[in-house]
C-alpha cells in the first residue's frame, strides 16, 4: 500500500475574526455573568438575612459598640423624636421584641436613615427644613417601616454576598470590604425602589392613624423635588437609574393612596414644639 503524508491546509488554526473582537465578546460575556451572579447572591443574601431574629440583630449591633448620632448633642431633641416614634410605632404592626431607637446628629446633612438593629439617625440639616410635625412624622414613620420590613438587615445581607463575590473574583478582599463599608452599614442604607414604595405606604397609614388625615405628608418630597428641579437629569432617566421613586411620583402616590383609603388630604398640621429651634441650636 502506498502512503502519503499530507500537509494540513494553510490557516487551519487561524480564525478569520479579529482577536480584539473575540476578546471583547468574552469580556462582555464574563461581565454579564458576573452581574447575574452578584444579583442572585444579593437576593439570596437578603432573603437569608431577613430570617435572622431581630433580637440577634440587636445584640450583634450592640456588641459592636457603635455610636449612632452624636450622644449628648441635644437631649431634648432626642426625647421628642423618640416620643413621636413611639406614637407612630403604636399604629404599625411591630412584632414583639422589635423596637426602634432614634438618634440625633447636629450635622448639616439633609438626610435621615434606618440602619441595622432598629437604629434611626436624623440629621439637623433635614430637621431644620421641616415646617411642621406632620412632615417629620411621615419621615420618621417611613424609617420605622424600613425596620419593620427588615430592610436594613436585608441590605446588609445582600451587601455581604456581593462583597464576598467581588473578593473571590478580584482576589482583593480588602477592596471588597471597603466597598461594603462605603455602601452604608454606618453611613446610610440604600434600599430598592420596591422597599421605598412599601415604606411610604406603611408610613402614610401610620400618619393617618395618628393625626386623622395625611395633610403635610408629602412636604419632604416637595422640598426634595424643588431642590432637584435645578438638576438637568430628565425624569425618564431618573426613573431608570434611581433606587428611590421620583419625588413627583411619590407625591402622586400619596394622593392616590389617600383617596383609595378614604384618608383626608386636608387638615390642620401640628406645629413643631416651641423649643424645637433651640433644640436644633443646642448642637452648635
Amino acid at each position: 500500500m502506498d502512503h502519503e503524508n499530507r500537509q494540513p491546509p494553510e490557516g487551519i488554526n487561524v480564525t478569520r475574526e479579529h482577536p480584539l473582537r473575540q476578546f471583547l465578546r468574552l469580556a462582555i460575556a464574563a461581565a454579564v455573568l458576573l452581574v447575574i451572579v452578584v444579583v442572585v447572591l444579593q437576593f439570596t443574601g437578603a432573603f437569608l438575612a431577613k430570617r435572622i431574629p431581630f433580637a440577634v440583630e440587636r445584640r450583634v449591633i450592640e456588641s459592636m459598640d457603635i455610636e449612632f448620632g452624636e450622644p449628648g448633642a441635644s437631649p431634648e431633641m432626642v426625647t421628642y423624636l423618640r416620643v413621636l416614634a413611639a406614637r407612630l410605632s403604636a399604629e404599625m404592626p411591630m412584632p414583639d421584641g422589635m423596637r426602634v431607637t432614634v438618634h440625633y446628629n447636629p450635622a448639616e446633612t439633609f438626610n435621615a436613615f434606618a440602619t441595622i438593629g432598629g437604629n434611626l439617625i436624623f440629621y439637623r440639616g433635614l430637621l431644620e427644613r421641616l415646617p411642621h410635625e406632620n412632615a417629620l412624622a411621615m419621615v420618621l414613620a417611613h424609617e420605622i417601616a424600613h425596620v419593620l420590613h427588615r430592610d436594613p438587615v436585608a441590605g446588609l445581607g445582600g451587601g455581604l454576598a456581593s462583597a464576598a463575590t467581588l473578593a473571590m473574583v478580584t482576589g482583593n478582599a480588602g477592596a471588597a470590604g471597603n466597598m461594603l463599608g462605603k455602601a452604608g452599614v454606618l453611613t446610610g442604607m440604600e434600599f430598592t425602589r420596591r422597599m421605598e414604595e412599601e415604606a411610604d405606604r406603611a408610613a402614610l397609614a401610620a400618619v393617618a392613624a395618628v393625626y386623622g388625615h395625611v395633610a403635610g405628608a408629602d412636604t419632604l418630597f416637595a422640598l426634595i423635588a424643588e431642590t432637584r428641579s435645578r438638576s438637568r437629569v430628565p425624569d425618564w432617566l431618573g426613573r431608570f437609574t434611581s433606587t428611590h421613586p421620583l419625588d413627583a411620583d411619590r407625591i402622586r402616590d400619596i394622593a392616590a393612596r389617600a383617596e383609595a383609603s378614604g384618608w383626608s388630604t386636608v387638615g390642620e398640621t401640628t406645629p413643631l414644639p416651641a423649643g424645637f429651634a433651640d433644640w436644633l441650636a443646642a448642637g452648635d
